[in-house]
């Protein structure tokens, strides 16, 4: 009897064992595309006509498209903070992209890459990180152990070779072997699938593989507006051929600005077409490794698209939304977010409003690991909605945003909450409060604060609120 209940825990001991390198070669990958700049409505699937994007239309297709989500912030820096630590901007002092003497992302923060590393993870972050301009803030100090062409600024000086001019903090590092006339984009992939090659193999090679977690931000499609030219060519006839020879649409807005009102832009669209080929790249070697169904995929942006500015017309349009990067109309904060993990998530268009803050746990949830809710704070894990759960994305979620800052678009001092379809954002000048109902005027054009003052008066008290406690 004893020798048997011996020889029961023994194999008991066994199993446990087998299950935990069984869950070490089976813990699913991370890949995040964080895509600089990229609008709403810049993909096909969220209503381009000029843009060509099957390969990201095609991942929507596969997973999770939500039509309602947001960055964090208009401008680029605080929504990368919020990604890297599921709070809130302001809560870590970036509330404005970062130059000069801004502040750099604390060392104390336990970002997402942290996270992961500590499971055991392989964690890697290539592109663009602006989230601190010395050595010492780095992302190999915030949880990747693998970096490469991360520059010191918040775009690369020129996107072909040699990926720089001169001596500037906006020429992007470890990019060597390239020549004349290479493009960025194709060498930050070239990258990303030579991490890849390092890391996991196929899925169940052996229990000394680890899973990988990659962030690969990409500089497109982040000013400068420069593309190959066989496809710059392409996109003109089809400019030509859509909207003729004239000058773009263009709609004065506020503070004697203007926002372009349609799509047409040759060089953009040009940069658009090869990003998608290169998200198709990445995918296709992930499926051509054996690794994409193990593999959970995030594509995001760190704001919307640039389409409002003082005087020079921008490259693209968020129309239908109103206005673009650097307001907090929905033209600068609504961005496209998929979510795919071929043969664990449904394939499905939602409709509930999520921000940048949600992916830190919502990653952590997916891939079977502990959240760390001392740290994402602000960020609600999407789990139950990839997971069909229609009640959850029923119920009413306010999301806020702060942008207390003058920028070069013309954009003033402005917080805004969105509560419902209820939109309110107020200046910081002395223009007055506005207030939209986005269910029938999801371009913002028809101001109700007037109509609604006690409607203004609870969103207004709602949003002061989340300021205090979030500063």
């Amino acid at each position: 009897m004893i020798l048997r209940s011996f020889q029961i825990r023994i194999l008991s001991i066994l199993l446990l064992l087998g299950s935990a390198l069984s869950a070490q070669t089976t813990a699913p990958n991370v890949l995040i595309f964080f895509i600089d700049d990229l609008g709403w409505t810049d993909i096909g699937v969220n209503g381009s006509s000029f843009h060509e994007t099957p390969h990201i239309d095609a991942l929507a297709a596969e997973g999770v498209n939500f039509k309602r989500s947001y960055a964090a912030n208009p401008v680029c820096s605080p929504t990368r903070a919020a990604l890297m630590t599921g709070k809130a901007p302001q809560r870590v002092g970036i509330t404005q992209w970062i130059s000069g003497d801004s502040p750099s992302l604390d060392l104390s923060e336990f970002t997402i890459g942290e996270a992961f590393q500590a499971a055991g993870y392989r964690t890697g972050y290539i592109g663009k990180w602006h989230l601190g301009k010395t050595d010492a803030v780095q992302p190999k100090y915030q949880g990747f152990a693998y970096t490469a062409a991360v520059n010191r600024a918040g775009q690369p000086a020129s996107f072909f070779y040699p990926f720089g001019k001169g001596r500037r903090p906006s020429n992007v590092p470890d990019l060597k072997g390239y020549k004349p006339g290479d493009y960025l984009t194709d060498a930050l992939t070239d990258k990303a699938i030579e991490f890849i090659d390092q890391s996991s193999t196929a899925v169940g090679a052996g229990p000394q593989d680890k899973p990988f977690f990659l962030c690969l931000s990409h500089y497109a499609v982040h000013t400068p507006i420069q593309a190959p030219e066989p496809l710059v060519k392409k996109y003109k006839a089809k400019k030509r051929a859509m909207l003729g020879e004239g000058a773009p649409q263009m709609i004065e807005e506020k503070y004697n600005t203007l926002a372009r009102g349609q799509q047409g832009d040759p060089a953009y669209a040009a940069m658009m077409e090869n990003l998608d080929w290169n998200i198709g790249r990445v995918i296709e070697h992930l499926e051509a490794k054996g690794l994409l169904e193990n593999t959970i995929i995030l594509f995001t942006s760190d704001n919307g698209g640039l389409a409002h500015r003082k005087r020079m017309v921008s490259p693209t349009s968020n129309a239908p939304l109103r206005s673009g990067k650097a307001w907090t109309y929905e033209g600068g904060i609504r961005i496209p977010t998929i979510i795919s993990w071929q043969g664990h998530i449904q394939p499905a268009t939602s409709e509930a409003k999520i921000i940048t803050m949600d992916m830190y746990p919502t990653l952590l949830e997916l891939a079977g690991l502990p959240l760390q809710p001392e740290q994402h704070l602000d960020g609600q894990s999407l789990l139950p909605l990839l997971q069909g759960d229609q009640n959850e994305a029923a119920e009413d979620r306010a999301l806020m945003w702060t942008y207390p800052h003058v920028h070069g678009s013309g954009h003033q001092p402005s917080d805004a909450i969105l509560s419902g379809d209820w939109k309110l954002i107020r200046f910081q000048s002395d223009e007055p409060t506005e207030l939209f109902n986005l269910a029938n005027d999801l371009g913002e054009q028809t101001n109700l604060a007037k109509q609604y003052p006690e409607k203004v008066k609870a969103l207004e008290k709602a949003l002061d609120r989340w300021l205090a406690q979030t500063k």
